[in-house]
């Protein structure tokens, strides 16, 4: 045994074994040096390369390897972007930093080109929504890997559609009213929470049906995802997850109780309710009808997502949106009380001439106006967002457009530019969505129309369909538009008919006269007399 050890020690002390080893470390080394090199060169290249596709796109010098400098707060931000176009064109670029490129689009034509081609989001945008509720199929940032969901979702959404007058059920609107009467009780009501309650309710007892309305838990699962909403973007802005901060594990804990009442909802529905049973891949209750549920949606994505994801993400993206939509149509109406009269005439009109015990509201043709009206002064956020992750983007004119690039729409400001919508852009007309019917001839139509022009009480008169103009974006446009938008405005224009059918819409007496509100502006709903 000695013997043995003495010689693998001669062994190990050789010469020859000490330069074997060395050239087998140095060897080590240089195959690393070699493929870090690789790495190194290659991000080179497409640095250079990146650089040089940009140059071909106008835009301001940039004078510092870090990019422009302070862009300011985001409402500078967007004047910059507007002022920018007024200078290099249509279509510009800014340099964010030494590798993100954002290029600005304002042509109408050329947005609605680019929305077809562009379905990706940057991964860094969807990071709020990952921090509050995990993976969901609905919402990766790659346009391939969400398709198959979003095209699910919306058979369901139009399955839902068919066949029906209201999207919305009689039981869902008489609360709303019973919740309207409650908070009349103190004299006013803010348009702000009463749009966010009525969201809310539209929304839950869309995916979850009328057993939403007597689940006790309702109001606190709308405080709470309003909580998460307005924290999201705060604890998504940080470059690395802030663990070493006390207040996000708070955040962190508000969507785990989240998470927890959202399978508590889902396992009350139980088999009645097709769209919420089915939403996550944890809860298949249901027929074999519901598309978007009873479809796998890709085995190891699928295996990887967060339960209940799908339905956090609707609630928590519909209740913003529609909230947002709810309280401009509102503010319209008690901001003019004449096109709330015509609205008003027009559904009684309708109700008169229906056999059917529910509104058609696809006949109410001034109160769709109205909503669209609402929807374009009201877009759903200051920056229409979009990317091409993998292939570069060519334009109608020709103009290349890098892959990665962030791709975005000022569109607060291009639904109010007079060369889309005419010289009262920024004025509420909601005649402007109304076309004139002429007999024997086809429809006329102004994006400026007037009220003597295109009144349905007055004249014959046909509903434009708003996505025929390009600058139309309040629910996006292309490959992720907005899969709901048919179904929230059906649900909406429901909601009004009956709101406005039963109640005038007016501004707080008080208003005027130094009465303020920490959310948004007081209004009164006063009953109408039978």
């Amino acid at each position: 045994m000695n013997s043995i050890l003495k010689l693998v020690n001669d062994f190990i002390s050789s010469e020859s074994t000490r330069e074997y080893a060395k050239k087998e470390f140095n060897a080590i080394l240089w195959v690393a040096l070699i493929t870090i090199t690789s790495v190194l060169l290659d991000k080179v290249f497409k640095l250079f390369r990146l650089w040089s596709k940009a140059s071909k796109i106008p835009g301001p010098p940039c004078n510092s390897f870090f990019g422009h400098g302070n862009l300011g707060s985001r409402e500078n931000f967007i004047d910059l972007l507007w002022e920018s176009h007024d200078k290099y064109g249509s279509v510009f670029k800014l340099w964010l930093g030494p590798t993100q490129l954002l290029v600005s689009m304002k042509d109408p034509t050329l947005i609605k080109d680019m929305l077809l081609k562009a379905g990706d989001k940057l991964p860094c945008i969807g990071k709020a929504f990952r921090l509050a509720f995990g993976r969901s199929s609905l919402f990766f940032c790659s346009y391939d890997q969400a398709q198959k969901g979003r095209e699910s979702l919306a058979m369901e959404l139009d399955d839902k559609l068919l066949g029906k007058a209201n999207v919305i059920s009689k039981n869902v609107v008489n609360c709303i009213m019973e919740g309207v009467d409650a908070s009349m009780s103190i004299g006013s009501v803010d348009c702000k929470l009463i749009s966010q309650h009525m969201a809310f309710t539209i929304l839950g007892t869309s995916l979850f049906g009328d057993t939403f309305l007597a689940w006790s838990k309702a109001t606190f699962y709308e405080e709470l995802l309003m909580m998460i909403a307005k924290d999201a973007s705060f604890w998504a802005s940080y470059r690395f997850t802030p663990f070493w901060k006390r207040g996000f594990w708070r955040y962190q804990s508000l969507c785990t109780d989240l998470k927890c009442l959202t399978l508590d909802i889902v396992q009350q529905c139980g088999k009645n309710h097709k769209l919420s049973c089915h939403m996550d891949r944890n809860y298949h209750i249901g027929t074999a009808n519901d598309k978007f549920f009873s479809q796998e949606l890709g085995g190891d994505i699928n295996a990887r997502e967060e339960p209940c994801g799908n339905i956090m993400g609707l609630m928590f993206h519909g209740c913003i949106a529609t909230t947002s939509l709810i309280g401009s149509i509102l503010e319209r109406l008690v901001a003019d009380a004449e096109i709330q009269d015509k609205i008003y005439s027009e559904i009684m009109k309708v109700k008169q001439g229906s056999v059917r015990e529910d509104q058609d509201v696809e006949e109410m043709l001034l109160l769709l106006a109205t909503i669209y009206e609402s929807a374009r002064l009201l877009p759903a956020g200051p920056l229409l967002q979009r990317c091409s992750l993998k292939d570069d983007l060519i334009l109608k004119n020709g103009m290349l457009i890098p892959a990665g690039a962030l791709l975005v729409v000022p569109a607060q400001l291009l639904q109010m530019d007079g060369s889309s919508w005419g010289s009262d852009a920024s004025k509420f007309n909601p005649y402007r969505f109304l076309s004139k019917a002429v007999k024997g001839f086809d429809l006329v139509h102004d994006t400026s129309s007037t009220e003597e022009a295109a009144d349905p009480i007055q004249c014959s008169s046909v509903l434009n369909d708003p996505n025929d103009n390009a600058a139309f974006l309040p629910f996006g446009s292309g490959m992720r538009t907005c899969v709901g938008q048919k179904f929230v405005i059906r649900g909406v224009a429901t909601l009004f008919a009956s709101l406005l059918e039963h109640y005038e819409v007016r501004p707080h007496p008080q208003l005027g006269n130094g009465s303020k509100s920490t959310a948004g502006p007081e209004i009164v709903f006063a009953r109408r007399s039978r």
